[in-house]
């Protein structure tokens, strides 16, 4: 059975943060008006949504529900 390997699974996270960060900040400025808080929750929130989508990742591979066998 494959599994994903941890560099693919920080490779997803990562990108996936970016576009997540960037979503946030559009829509944080659009009702603070405010750079600085606008960078602050940005940040916050996606350091700690990076940590917890890697954390689900990895558990999700140690589940074989779904899985088909691989070659």
């Amino acid at each position: 059975m494959k599994s994903e390997s941890r560099k693919r699974s920080i490779a997803k996270t990562l990108s996936y943060r970016v576009v997540i960060a960037a979503l946030l900040a559009l829509i944080t400025y659009y009702y603070t008006g405010s750079p600085g808080a606008t960078t602050a929750i940005t940040v916050v929130f996606n350091l700690g949504g990076a940590a917890v989508y890697y954390g689900f990742e990895r558990l999700w591979d140690a589940i074989t529900w779904g899985r088909k066998p691989g070659p």
